[in-house]
């Protein structure tokens, strides 16, 4: 996983805040689609819904999803983002006639993953030493993880910045689907709501999931972090050896 070297806590804390906060915000403009809509909506209360099970649910399906990267900063940014995706009820709440929902959709999910892996390769062009990037050590044995993790560390600090880049948006561009997953599954899980409009801006239909749906949800949102950060991330790193 991509992490910050930085000198103190502070500047990884706010890059940390400023993504998932970006993402809340393209949920949020994502939802104008939403005055399209013919649909029927029931009026959210977003502020009555922000209770500590709430957040705390949703942070922790984002978190659990982050896991496979191996980077506490990383699981702690999809825990966040799975929290942020709620800011397309915000327009709902405040009164309009519109779908509030519209972050839910699988559109959202592909357009926002590719806007986040974009929007991370313009962030870090510009703001990173590239020597202070590293990515993350590939799930293996114990005994043989620290040999690894040594090599690929040498492999990037020799990729072009290209390919440093490619690794970030689509690191970006995973992490973003994999807090969407996890923000559907807990929705699913606690059987609250488990109505989305899946097939927006095309179809304003709610379609239902059923609570049994909820952890393998989750488990797809796992499954692809753990595919991309321990086996096409460290193949891309070990090609480069050759």
């Amino acid at each position: 996983m991509l992490g910050l070297r930085v000198g103190s806590t502070a500047p990884q804390l706010l890059t940390i805040f400023l993504i998932s906060s970006t993402f809340g915000a393209l949920a949020f403009l994502y939802s104008f689609f939403g005055i399209i809509s013919n649909e029927t909506t029931h009026r959210f209360d977003t502020f009555g819904s922000l209770t500590p099970q709430e957040i705390g649910g949703h942070f922790l399906f984002g978190y659990v999803v982050g896991l496979p990267t191996r980077n506490l900063k990383m699981a702690v940014l999809s825990g966040l983002m799975a929290l942020t995706i709620d800011a397309d009820h915000i327009l709902n709440a405040a009164g309009f006639d519109i779908q509030g929902r519209m972050g839910h959709s699988v559109s959202f999910a592909v357009l926002s993953s590719v806007l986040m892996g974009f929007i991370a390769t313009q962030f870090f062009r510009k703001k990173l030493v590239w020597k202070k990037i590293v990515i993350p050590t590939p799930t293996l044995a114990a005994s043989s993880s620290r040999t690894v993790e040594k090599a690929v560390a040498n492999t990037y600090n020799s990729l072009s910045p290209a390919e440093k880049l490619y690794i970030i948006f689509f690191q970006f561009l995973i992490i973003t689907l994999a807090a969407y997953l996890s923000h559907i599954a807990y929705d699913v899980f606690v059987g609250a709501g488990a109505n989305f409009p899946l097939l927006a801006p095309f179809n304003f239909s709610d379609v239902f999931i059923p609570q049994m749906y909820a952890l393998p949800i989750e488990g797809v949102g796992i499954l692809i972090v753990y595919l991309w950060y321990s086996v096409t991330a460290r193949k891309k790193m070990i090609s480069n050896q050759r």
